[in-house]
Parts: C-alpha cells; sequence; structure tokens
C-alpha cells in the first residue's frame, strides 16, 4: 500500500487539496484538544535515557514554524520599501497583552509581566533548530542581510552581535522572542549559528493565574476571558508549558 494511501484512504492529494466532503473540518477547539493529546502522548511514552533533550521539545518547535516562516517571508510580498506594514511578533500578539491584569483581588493587580522570573542561565539557542521568532520589518535592510552576510560575502559568517541581537527567551517552553536584531537573526536562522540571549524568563508562575481552553484565555480567578484565541499553535504550546511544569521539565534542562 502506498503511503500517501494509507494516510488519505485513497483519496488523492488534489481531493485534499480541494477539500472532500469525507475530510472533516475541524473547528480551532478541536484542532487545538488534538494537539494537546498529541503532546501528552509524547510526554507519557518511555524516552531513552540518553536523550539529550526531551521530544516534546520537538513538538514545540513544529507548531511555531509556520509563524516563524510566516514572518520571515512576509516582505518578500511586499510592494515598495514601505516598513511599517509588519505587525509586531510578541506574546501580546499571538497570545493575550502581557500587561493584561490576570488577577485582582482587594485592589491587589497582577499581569503577566509581573510574575516573569527571570533565570540566570548561559545556554546558547541553535538558531536553525530553535524556535526563535524575528520580525524583519524593513524590506532594504533584508535585502542588505541577504546580500552581506554568508560565506565569502561582505560580512562573512553569521555571528552574534552582542550591541544588536536582544532576545529573551520563555521557560519552560523554549519560545525566543526578538526585541532587536531581526534583519540580521532572520539570516541566523537561514545560514544556521548560535545564539546566547540576553534573558531567560521563567513563566510557570502564570500558569496558577491562567489557563487556556482554546478558545479564550480564562483567568482562573472567576473564570473571566482574557482574551480570544488568535493563534492555535500559540495557545497549545502556553498549555504544553503547563504540562511540562507538571513533569517539572524545561527547555534548559
Amino acid at each position: 500500500m502506498r503511503f500517501k494511501n494509507f494516510i488519505f484512504k485513497s483519496k488523492t492529494v488534489k481531493e485534499i487539496e480541494r477539500g472532500s466532503k469525507d475530510v472533516p473540518k475541524l473547528s480551532a477547539k478541536d484542532n487545538f484538544d488534538n494537539i494537546i493529546n498529541f503532546a501528552k502522548e509524547i510526554l507519557e511514552s518511555n524516552v531513552s535515557k540518553d536523550a539529550k533533550q526531551h521530544p516534546v521539545f520537538d513538538v514545540i518547535r513544529i507548531l511555531g514554524r509556520g509563524l516563524q516562516t510566516d514572518y520571515m517571508k512576509y516582505l518578500l510580498y511586499i510592494d515598495g520599501d514601505e516598513d511599517n506594514s509588519v505587525p509586531n511578533l510578541s506574546w501580546s500578539s499571538v497570545g493575550f497583552e502581557e500587561r493584561a491584569c490576570i488577577y485582582n483581588n482587594q485592589g491587589k493587580y497582577l499581569k503577566m509581566y509581573d510574575l516573569k522570573k527571570e533565570v540566570k542561565c548561559k545556554k546558547k539557542i541553535n538558531l536553525s533548530t530553535d524556535l526563535i521568532l524575528p520580525w524583519p520589518w524593513h524590506k532594504r535592510r533584508l535585502i542588505r542581510n541577504l546580500i552581506d552576510i554568508g560565506e565569502g560575502r561582505k560580512k562573512n559568517k553569521w555571528k552574534q552581535d552582542f550591541s544588536n541581537h536582544f532576545v529573551e527567551v520563555w521557560l519552560p517552553m523554549g519560545i525566543a522572542w526578538v526585541n532587536g536584531g531581526n534583519h540580521s537573526i532572520t539570516m541566523g536562522i537561514v545560514q544556521g549559528g548560535e545564539l546566547e540571549p540576553k534573558y531567560y524568563y521563567d513563566i510557570s508562575e502564570v500558569y496558577k493565574y491562567v489557563y487556556c481552553d482554546g478558545e479564550n484565555f480564562i483567568r482562573t480567578e472567576g473564570n473571566k476571558v482574557i482574551a480570544k484565541v488568535t493563534n492555535v499553535e500559540f495557545a497549545a504550546i502556553f498549555e504544553i508549558g503547563r504540562l511540562l511544569v507538571e513533569k517539572g521539565l524545561s527547555f534548559i534542562d
């Protein structure tokens, strides 16, 4: 039996692309639930004691890769040099506003921003494999970096610029947010390289106050909706983070 027929039950690839009536279109909630169940299966599997890192972190990488690619290629579709059309890429844009109130008890307000705990760590991230999220926003800068960075080019092989590259990594998941150096870090992803983040933050405390059901991010206090889910993959990554906390796993282990 051919591989594609095994997967698609004899439907051709073109039939799948057209949207066969036999293929159910899942809701965002269904997709979220399926992702979480998939991650749980990985977490409950027997993993070799010699594994350098738990395979659930590869699941996180897979989930984030689409958004990473979308932002990296965004400027290729833009006509002209308009540089303010690229939306910022941060947790506030794919999850919920970091400064939104997630706890309010007798005048005591807590925001996600307040619960990020800095962790001293010198671990370098692998730009070509780890989940780092640049958002190149200036077309000419991206073109210049493509032309200049690389073996045999003007600036030669990619290397970290500590005066320009500012990255923070969220634990336990290992999401790397880019706060500076978007264009050259994009080249580091394409060509391969390592980067030492400026900060590592553990967001484990947030799970005491917020949960996601696949449709909304919700305060545990009073079940009040903080924000609707706009990106199913990152909503799932958020809840996979909770599972990691429960299992005592972290990207930096």
